[in-house]
């Protein structure tokens, strides 16, 4: 390979060299060492036709370098990371994205992720939420499987207000009073006439039907015996027992606090009693003392039989409504109803006490009570514990079948 021919005088000299000498230098040396050891290089004779170049730069620690006017020598190289040592390293580059973010984005994506996680949670609450009424729907059905509720539109109940005449019992029991003269405090419901209202279906729900029951007379008088019950608005269930052959009724079911007011001498222990009650309920004049019996929590629970009509009877029940400028002539309910009242075995202890009638028909206490004594106290505590472990298809079934001898109860059968 041939060099280009080039002239001499396009060639520039090399930058000279800087060396520091020692001080025992001496001045009387020759033209040409002095030049060498000034450092600067000189070019004294080159042949035309050969380019000089500048040398780079090695990192090696030492390497010769040749001089076009003098022989090879070394010079010493230090490394770049020691000329380096005070500069700061350049820094990785971040390899993951939240690296790469700023703080602004952090930010961003920080609060896009909890309203992910909020609305997530929303959603799944709002759909648990629309599951459960149809779960306890559900759970209701499977439990009262020998009298299920079901929906028929075609057993409609008439709506209105109707007398309905309760007689003598069918059943009557105070098993649950200790004693004999104490169990005149449980007297059943005889001779009167109780009202049943079945109300309007609300405006939001036709398919509901509420009933109440109360007293048919509006007279404010005190008599003997047990008290008609004060029962408010309670809704009707439609149920069939497949067992029976009652086919379809309406159910209801509710509690309140049963009174029976006595005469004083009502408690003392005759030879014989009466085997029947009376057939009238004598009225307390004012200032009369009696006694007054309540047993909280009592149970009342009754079946209209729709498909069963009561007996043919035109005859309409005589009534001084409440808010009546005259007597008022209501039918009798037309179907065939069956009420049973009986104290739970796990209820409040019942008790009696001493009460004044008032000049006003009121009743003032006379600051003198006692707690009737149950048959069975240890029971009352089985039963309670055991009512929390039974469900609702054995308390139905044993409410059907009258299998506890030892409760207080009443049952009547209005046809």
């Amino acid at each position: 390979m041939r060099l280009p021919n080039r002239s001499i005088g396009s060639i520039q000299p090399l930058p000279s060299i800087f060396t520091a000498f020692p001080p025992n230098h001496d001045s009387n040396q020759s033209t040409d060492t002095s030049g060498i050891n000034s450092g600067t290089c000189f070019i004294r004779r080159i042949e035309d036709g050969i380019e000089v170049v500048p040398f780079e730069r090695s990192n090696a620690l030492s390497a010769p370098i040749l001089s076009p006017d003098q022989g090879e020598k070394e010079v010493f190289v230090t490394v770049q990371e020691e000329t380096n040592v005070g500069e700061k390293p350049l820094p990785t580059p971040p390899r993951c994205i939240w690296h790469r973010m700023s703080p602004r984005q952090r930010i961003f994506a920080v609060l896009a992720l909890q309203f992910l996680m909020l609305m997530t949670i929303g959603l799944s609450l709002l759909a648990a939420k629309g599951r459960s009424p149809q779960s306890d729907q559900e759970s209701t059905a499977r439990v009262a499987s020998d009298s299920s509720p079901r929906a028929d539109t075609t057993n409609s109940i008439h709506r209105g207000i109707f007398a309905l005449p309760v007689q003598l019992p069918q059943q009557q029991s105070s098993a649950c009073l200790a004693t004999v003269n104490e169990s005149v405090a449980w007297q059943c419901a005889y001779n009167t006439t109780f009202q049943l209202s079945v109300l309007p279906a609300p405006a939001e729900d036709d398919n509901t039907t509420m009933i109440t029951i109360g007293s048919l007379s509006s007279n404010d008088t005190i008599h003997h015996g047990d008290q008609v019950p004060n029962i408010p608005a309670i809704k009707l269930l439609a149920v069939r027992n497949p067992a029976s052959d009652d086919g379809f009724a309406y159910h209801f079911r509710t509690t309140y606090n049963r009174v029976v007011l006595l005469k004083e001498d009502d408690f003392i222990m005759t030879k014989k009693r009466q085997a029947q009650p009376p057939t009238t309920h004598p009225e307390f004049s004012v200032g009369e003392s009696l006694w007054r019996c309540t047993f909280n929590e009592t149970l009342l629970e009754g079946h209209i039989y729709i498909n069963k009509p009561t007996r043919s009877d035109d005859t309409d029940i005589e009534a001084d409504m409440v808010n009546a400028t005259a007597t008022v002539r209501l039918p009798k309910v037309p179907y065939t109803v069956k009420l049973v009242e009986e104290r739970m075995p796990n209820g409040k202890t019942p008790y009696c006490e001493k009460m004044l009638v008032g000049r006003d028909g009121t009743l003032v206490s006379d600051s003198e009570r006692m707690m009737l004594n149950l048959s069975d106290p240890e029971a009352e505590v089985s039963a309670a514990l055991l009512k929390r472990k039974r469900t609702k298809r054995m308390e139905l079934k044993d409410r059907q079948q009258g299998q506890d001898s030892k409760n207080c109860r009443c049952q009547w059968l209005m046809q």
